[in-house]
This record gives C-alpha cells, sequence and structure tokens, in this order.
C-alpha cells in the first residue's frame, strides 16, 4: 500500500472520529466502519487507528466483548508499530468500556499503562487525558471525593494541554462530581462559565445538553425548582429526534431526581422502570445506581425490606452479567448509607440469593498481613486495602455457625457500629469506617482505619501514670460529648476500647468497637451488653440508657487509676467529688460531660505545673 493510500485512510478515519465525537448514531456508523476497516491493510500504520474507532463503535451498539477484542487489538497494534499516541488512545477506551460494566480494577490497570506510556514519551497532553478519563472511573464507581479532586486538578493544572472540547468535558465531570457532593451553589458558577463557553460552539449539543442538565440538578439541590424545570427544559429541547437514544434516558434520569428534590416519590417508580430498561450488559452499572438511588429514598422514607429487594435486584444482575467489581461496590453500598441502619433487612435479601458470592471475595480488595487478634466480637487483622494502598483493620465476624438468635444479635451489632460511621462527622476522635464487606458464607467484614499504637489499657499497667492519663481521658470526654449530640451512646466504654496514637499535638485518643453503640433512632436489641465493672447499673439491668451511661464507665476508668487492680489508693481529693458523682447509680445525679472535662483539665494543669 503506498503512502499516498495511508494519507487517504488517515482523511477518512479522521472524519469517522469527528462524526463519532459528534455523538452521530453508532448504528448508523458501524457498517461505515467496518468497511473502512476491510479496507486497510494489516500492515498499514492507520490499522491501529481503525482498529480503536471500531471498537468504540462496537462499545455504543452495547457490544462490549467485541469492543474489548478490538480495542486491545488496536493498542498491540500501535505498540509494536511504536505509535504511542495511539496506544495510549485505545488504552483509554479500553478502560471507558471496563468503566461502563462497572470493572474497576480492570479500568484502572487499563488507564495506568496509558499513563506510564504518555510519561515515559513526556507526552502532557496524553497524560492528562488518561488522568481525566480515571476521574470518569470514580465517577462511575460513586467515588464522588476522588473524581472531584481529579477533575480539579486537570481542570486547575493541566488544561492548556488538553484539546478545546476535552477541558470542556473535564469541566462538566467537575459539576456532575460536585453535585453529588452537594456543592450546589458552585456548579450553579460553573455552568454559567460553561453556557458562556459553550454559545460559541453551537455544533457542541452534547455538552451544553449536559451543562443544562447538571444546571438543572444544582437548582433542584438549591429548592429552587422553577429554575430546575426551566432549565431541564432547555435541556430536552437539545434531545435528538431519536427517542431510543441514550440523551432521552439521561433526560429521564434528571427529571426523576427533580420529583425526588420535591419529595414526589413516584419517582421511585420512574427510576426502577428505568433501570428495568438498562438490559445490555455495558448498562449494567447504569442500571445499579439507579437502583440503588431509589433504595436510598426508600431507606429515608421508611421501607427497608422494599429498599432490601430493589438492593438485592442490583447485585443478582451484577453476577449474572459476570461483574464481580460491581457487585463488590452494590455489596458495600447496600450495607453502608442509609441502608446500614437496616442491615438486617438487607442481608435477609442478599441471603436469598443463591448467586450472591459470583466471582467476589474479600481477597480482591485486601491482602491480610497479620491478625492483631481475637475477641467475643470476632478476629481482627491487619491488612492492605488494594483501592488505595493504605494500611486498614478488618474484623471479621463470622454468622454460619451461630444460632438464629446469635445471629440476630451479630447483626444488630455490625449494624450499629457501621451505621455510627456513618451517622457521626469525620475526625471526632473514632476510627473512621471504610466500608462493610460481606463473603457468602454469611462472613461480614468491618474495614477501617488502622490506629497505630496501644490500647489505653496498656497505660495502667503496672503502674498507671495520672499525669499522662488524665489528658487522654479529657479527650475521651470530648469525643463522648460529640457521640451524644449526635444521638450515640457508645455503651462499652473502657480502657481496651480506647485507642493512644502519636498525634501532632502529642498523644491522642481514639474510640474504637462501637458494636454496642445506641443511636436514638434504633430500636435496643442488645439490652444488658456491656463489660463487667464499667457497665452502668441501669445498662446491666436492661433498662433505658442514654449518654450519662457512658459518663459512668468514663468514672470508672478515672477510679481505676488509684483503686482496683490490686491498687489501694484513693482518688486525690480535686477528683473524688466528682468521680462519686459520675458513679452515682442514680443517672440522673451523674454530673454532665463538661463539668466533668474542666475537672479532668484543672487537675491535670496541677499535676503538670
Amino acid at each position: 500500500m503506498t503512502s499516498e493510500d495511508d494519507k487517504d485512510w488517515s482523511a477518512n478515519l479522521q472524519a469517522i472520529e469527528d462524526r463519532i465525537a459528534g455523538r452521530e448514531s453508532p448504528q448508523i456508523m458501524a457498517p461505515v466502519m467496518r468497511d473502512l476497516l476491510d479496507k486497510i491493510a494489516d500492515e498499514s500504520p492507520d490499522r491501529p487507528r481503525a482498529l480503536r474507532l471500531r471498537g468504540i463503535l462496537f462499545n455504543r451498539c452495547r457490544d462490549p466483548e467485541k469492543a474489548l477484542a478490538h480495542l486491545h487489538h488496536a493498542r498491540q497494534k500501535a505498540i509494536e508499530r511504536q505509535n504511542f499516541a495511539e496506544a495510549i488512545e485505545a488504552g483509554r477506551e479500553i478502560a471507558v468500556v471496563h468503566a461502563w460494566r462497572g470493572e474497576d480494577r480492570d479500568a484502572a490497570l487499563a488507564l495506568l499503562q496509558a499513563v506510564a506510556i504518555a510519561y515515559l514519551n513526556d507526552n502532557g497532553a496524553a497524560t492528562a487525558s488518561a488522568l481525566a478519563e480515571a476521574g470518569r472511573v470514580e465517577l462511575e464507581a460513586r467515588r464522588f471525593t476522588e473524581a472531584e479532586r481529579l477533575f480539579r486538578l486537570i481542570a486547575s493544572k493541566a488544561a492548556a494541554t488538553l484539546p478545546p472540547r476535552e477541558v470542556l468535558r473535564v469541566r462538566i465531570n467537575l459539576c456532575q462530581a460536585l453535585n453529588r457532593l452537594e456543592q450546589h451553589k458552585e456548579v450553579l458558577a460553573l455552568t454559567a462559565a460553561l453556557a458562556s463557553d459553550l454559545a460559541a460552539q453551537p455544533l457542541e449539543k452534547r455538552l451544553a445538553f449536559l451543562t443544562l442538565l447538571e444546571e438543572a440538578r444544582a437548582q433542584a439541590g438549591l429548592k429552587n425548582f422553577e429554575a430546575a424545570a426551566a432549565s431541564l427544559e432547555r435541556a430536552r429541547a437539545l434531545l435528538p429526534a431519536d427517542r431510543n437514544e441514550f440523551e432521552h434516558n439521561e433526560a429521564r434520569e434528571a427529571t426523576a431526581e427533580l420529583k425526588l428534590a420535591k419529595q414526589d416519590w413516584t419517582a421511585i417508580d420512574d427510576l426502577k422502570a428505568l433501570a428495568n430498561k438498562y438490559t445490555a450488559p455495558n448498562l449494567t452499572v447504569r442500571a445499579a445506581n439507579l437502583r440503588m438511588m431509589a433504595a436510598g429514598v426508600l431507606f429515608r422514607t421508611g421501607q427497608p425490606t422494599e429498599a432490601g429487594r430493589l438492593l438485592a435486584d442490583a447485585l443478582a444482575a451484577a453476577v449474572k452479567a459476570g461483574l464481580p467489581d460491581l457487585a463488590q461496590r452494590i455489596r458495600s453500598e447496600m450495607l453502608e448509607g442509609e441502608g446500614a441502619r437496616h442491615l438486617d433487612a438487607v442481608l435477609k435479601d442478599t441471603r436469598a440469593l443463591d448467586a450472591i458470592g459470583g466471582e467476589w471475595s474479600i481477597d480482591r480488595q485486601l491482602i491480610r498481613v497479620e491478625s492483631l487478634g481475637e475477641g467475643g466480637g470476632g478476629k481482627v487483622y491487619r491488612a492492605i486495602d488494594l483501592r488505595d494502598g493504605k494500611e486498614v483493620a478488618v474484623k471479621e465476624v463470622s454468622l454460619a455457625t451461630h444460632s438464629k438468635e446469635q445471629r440476630e444479635r451479630i447483626i444488630a451489632s455490625v449494624r450499629n457500629e457501621y451505621a455510627v460511621a456513618v451517622t457521626l462527622p469525620e475526625n471526632v476522635g473514632i476510627a473512621n469506617v471504610r466500608g462493610l464487606l460481606s463473603d457468602p458464607d454469611g462472613t461480614l467484614f468491618i474495614v477501617q482505619d488502622l490506629i497505630k499504637g496501644s490500647s489505653l489499657a496498656k497505660l495502667y499497667k503496672p503502674e498507671p501514670a495520672p499525669p499522662r492519663i488524665l489528658p487522654l481521658l479529657s479527650q475521651v470526654a470530648d469525643v463522648l460529648a460529640t457521640l451524644h449530640a449526635n444521638g450515640v451512646v457508645h455503651r462499652d466504654l473502657k480502657p481496651d476500647n480506647v485507642m493512644v496514637r502519636r498525634g501532632r499535638q502529642g498523644e491522642e485518643a481514639v474510640l474504637i468497637d462501637f458494636g454496642i453503640a445506641l443511636l436514638d433512632a434504633d430500636n435496643d436489641a442488645l439490652k444488658r451488653y456491656g463489660t463487667a465493672g464499667y457497665i452502668a447499673p441501669e445498662q446491666a439491668q436492661g433498662e433505658k440508657v442514654d449518654g450519662r451511661a457512658d459518663i459512668y464507665s468514663l468514672g470508672r476508668m478515672l477510679a481505676e487509676i488509684w483503686v482496683g487492680d490490686g491498687r489501694n489508693g484513693a482518688v486525690p481529693r480535686p477528683l473524688a467529688a466528682i468521680v462519686e458523682q459520675m458513679l452515682q447509680a442514680s443517672p440522673a445525679k451523674r454530673p454532665a460531660l463538661d463539668i466533668v472535662k474542666a475537672a479532668l483539665d484543672s487537675y491535670g494543669k496541677t499535676l503538670a505545673g
């Protein structure tokens, strides 16, 4: 084949690429691309690009297997010819296919290879483009904070290296992430700027349409419903004539979200109907996200059983489609958020699925490193979270060998532990829970940040040092105040459940093990549970408890510094009265936490001075 022929193919391929970028119907484009690919010789330098474009069209025609076959072939051919720019583009498109299918790990590996090739060839534009695709993977996976960081970084640091259309896409993606993070005012400022820039590009109807959808979502989030409806109407004016085009479904999603914002619960049926339309393998993620959105509303409106069924449907579809990463994500989401408060209902639905396990296993996310111990609540071990490489602590709780009553108690315990994590603000002196996973055999895994340090219990042995322990107990009082303000009672406060780590300002106390914590909104399924020697009298007797039970336990921890475990001293006079009040049998006679903290801080300063 002559070089002139190659030049002709390049022009034809560029025309097709422009039509693909313009969102022309893939059904129309596919036969055109097939005929052109048949004419391009295997040794032609344009062959990798032709294979890539055919792969993109296969993906848009909802045939991901053929799409991946062509894209991998394109990348291989490009690397053989040292056409690294084309290899990077093929890698990006491979990641797109995997992301649409919920295969986060495969998408990430494809993008990692693309970024590596771009970096080694000093191609800043390709690097930024691959990172933008990584942000879209995060967006599809509903990791909105990570997506927002990537898009903001690219928009501020790398926009000059990208083609104008890609810059606009990144700015729209940033709006999508920010809307999910409820940063609606910033979205309105961004969409106004986008609208101005897009006005000069009348052919970019797809981008203008997406911008208006995000504007509508932002207005709805701010309760500006008339403005949201107006934005949606302008978006609908840009819809393609063919009602089968995907944009029509995107508009339906946004319309349902506006209904939800107005508390029009008929939107749940809209979301379910739309999810049922997404039957193609590369739309399983989209359907799952819609079902999870509807389930979240059902949880909030007191319909946990129906929510559990909806999530079970999403999980079954993911397993049937052979998408283990998506199945894992659904499991995590169905056990997190609002679902954490209804863990027993959710697990009841998922246990009914014979295929709940699929190909997923805990080892796909975690690498176990070493055991950290074992207690009544289950095994605890240190692990590496493969999502970000951080060290984590994992509590493994098995349900398989327990009686029905024991399983109910364990589920209630795990539900409370996770519900506490999603109830409290961050950085309040509790171990941050990163996820809740389940295995087919009924084993639950609570994944939380690893607290590097030792338990407070070790500081009591052999001889406690009040100048060191009292500031830590003062911090515990602070954490308890935050817990109680958020409707949480720990109910198992003891030195073993306080970790001590080295922080920027010295030693820090971190509360752990909220397995029997009580939330105000929950029925108390764990009465009388607690640790002998620290449990408040009303809790031990199965009576109703509140935050004053934790104050009793804190009083026991204070007294233990001088009295108990072979120590026969007396609580120092400046603290004796406050400790005596904290240990009163009647909760009404116990002091408030601010009074306790003031006494601890005052005596601590005396010791330090």
